[in-house]
This record gives structure tokens, C-alpha cells and sequence, in this order.
């Protein structure tokens, strides 16, 4: 049984490494849908477009924004100077959000009283308006921090000190790229099989694989085995482009493993 399960494979391996468009299929869109998705679809902010509404003319105004100005995820896009410039900029989407700070924004800050911030933003996309609110929160936070300590209004009580493993900048692409890595090797899988039944079928050769010794367990599992090994073997050399010292050697064994053991146990 395992005798002719592997002539299988091999049969399906020299099949599609004979076909220029198999050869194709199998290289260029995986390859085009993993740089595509871990870098082109990312949920990373950069420049996000703001405009400020600032009624206050003190110094503690200016710091705020000053801090908004030296944040690489903002971009200032516009300062207006009454209410009604607002609903514009929003609905035009020249502006994702607009700050707006009171006129007593400085005045409140010296006296110890709560001093808030409007932000007005376009929530059409949810997902990016939540992100976006987070970085202002952010921003805020820091200049909260900055101030309590310039002028003595004591530590907090409780400071957040984040350390982030294995993802120290939080980057979308790091968690995106292991899950396309594992969604193509099952896209591979399946692409494979259906190549090769479709092939069997255009030439006519399905009813003589019908007919011969194999049971239909066999050839299913002879048809789908070669779209496992290929799929295993692009999941596993996929990320070699960022390994360096050991991990490289463990690609190389995996990569290795992938090949070479079907070949060892069909001369067995």
C-alpha cells in the first residue's frame, strides 16, 4: 500500500514540476499575497490627519499641541477658528478628527481643576477611528504625566510601565504574517489537489487511475499528500528572510525534512 501511494506522489511531484503554470501557480501567488498582506494590509496608523480648534491662547495649549506636531502618527492638516469649519472638514474626510481645546484649557490646568478635550472624530471606520482615539489617549496621557511632575502636583498614585514581548512595537505585520504563512500552506494544499484532478480529468487519465490496483483511500490520499508537502515546506521557508545563526539551520532541516524523506521512503 505505502509502495504505491508514494509512486503516486512522485507521479504528481514530476507532474507539476513539469508544467511551466503549475510551476507558476505555485510560486508567484503565494509569494505576491504574503508581501501584500503582512505589509500592504497593516492596522499601523501613520500621519493621521487632524485639524486643531483652539480657543485657548495660554502656554499649556501650545505644549499640548506642540506634542500632537512632534508625533510621527499626526499630521496637521488644517487650524480653524469657529465651530462651523468643522462639520466640513469631516464630512469632506480632509480631517480624521478635529481638537478641540477650551477657552479656559490653561487657566484650569494652574488651578488644579479638570481641563478637557473635545476631539471630534469621523467614525465611519470604526476600527481606524478607535485606533486613532487611542493614540490620542496616548498623546494626553504623556502630557498629563509632564505636567504633574513640572509643577509639583505629586507622582500618580499608579504609573502604567508596558513592556511588550516578542512584539516590542506592536506591529500588526508580526501577528498578520505568521496567520497568512499558515492560510497559505492550506490554500496551497487545497491548489494543488484540485490541479491535479482537474489534469487527470482534461487528459482522460482519471478512469485509468480508477481502474489500477489502488483503492480510492490511496489515491486520495496520494492526490492530497503532494499539496501537504509543498504547503509545509512554503509555511517553513516563508520567514527565512528575517532568521539569522540557529533558526536558519532549523529552516534548513525543516526545509530539508520536507523533501528529502519522500524521496528516501519511495527507494525504500
Amino acid at each position: 500500500m505505502l509502495a504505491r501511494v508514494w509512486a503516486l506522489v512522485i507521479k504528481e511531484f514530476l507532474a507539476l514540476l513539469r508544467d511551466k503554470k503549475s510551476r507558476f501557480v505555485l510560486i508567484g501567488p503565494p509569494l505576491i499575497q504574503l508581501l501584500v498582506f503582512g505589509y500592504a494590509a497593516t492596522f499601523d496608523l501613520s500621519h493621521i490627519p487632524y485639524a486643531v480648534y483652539n480657543q485657548d491662547t495660554g502656554f499649556a495649549s501650545r505644549k499640548l499641541l506642540g506634542d500632537f506636531q512632534g508625533s510621527p502618527a499626526f499630521q496637521q492638516v488644517a487650524t480653524i477658528t469657529n465651530e462651523g469649519q468643522i462639520a466640513p472638514l469631516i464630512d469632506n474626510e480632509k480631517a480624521l478628527l478635529v481638537l478641540q481645546i477650551g477657552p479656559h484649557f490653561t487657566r484650569d490646568l494652574l488651578l488644579h481643576r479638570p481641563a478637557p478635550v473635545q476631539v471630534i472624530m469621523n467614525g465611519r471606520n470604526s476600527n481606524t477611528a478607535t485606533l486613532a482615539l487611542n493614540y490620542v489617549n496616548t498623546v494626553l496621557l504623556s502630557f498629563d504625566t509632564r505636567w504633574a511632575a513640572d509643577h509639583h502636583w505629586g507622582r500618580p498614585p499608579a504609573q502604567l510601565v508596558v513592556r511588550s514581548w516578542f512584539n516590542p512595537n506592536l506591529l500588526s505585520r508580526w501577528f498578520i504574517v505568521p496567520g497568512i504563512v499558515a492560510l497559505l500552506m492550506l490554500v496551497v494544499t487545497l491548489l494543488v489537489t484540485g490541479l491535479s484532478v482537474a489534469r487527470e480529468r482534461e487528459q482522460g487519465t482519471f478512469d485509468q487511475l480508477l481502474v489500477t490496483p489502488m483503492d480510492p483511500v490511496e489515491i486520495l490520499v496520494g492526490k492530497a499528500l503532494p499539496g501537504f508537502i509543498i504547503g509545509g515546506w512554503k509555511a517553513a521557508s516563508s520567514p527565512w528572510w528575517r532568521c539569522s545563526g540557529f533558526t536558519c539551520l532549523l529552516w534548513a532541516a525543516y526545509s530539508h525534512y520536507w523533501w528529502v524523506w519522500p524521496c528516501s521512503c519511495w527507494r525504500r
